[in-house]
């Protein structure tokens, strides 16, 4: 039988668990979106017009931060 005294630390676990789990995959969007930047920042004027960005636009949202954007 579980007593009243070992429920918060099952529940303390189960918290910090989709803490933890939720802070991982932030950190794997804003590494993800990195990723999709810099493969921008590689890509030609006529590739850019394929895919419907312009240059300027793509400037602007390669210089967004990795971390904030």
């Amino acid at each position: 039988m579980i007593s009243d005294a070992e429920l918060p630390t099952t529940r303390d676990r189960a918290q910090s668990g989709s803490i933890a789990r939720r802070c991982l995959m932030r950190l794997t969007l804003y590494f993800s979106k990195r990723r999709e930047r810099l493969a921008l920042s590689d890509l030609s004027e006529d590739q850019l017009r394929d895919i419907g960005v312009s240059p300027s636009e793509a400037r602007t949202e390669v210089s967004r931060s990795w971390f904030w954007g």
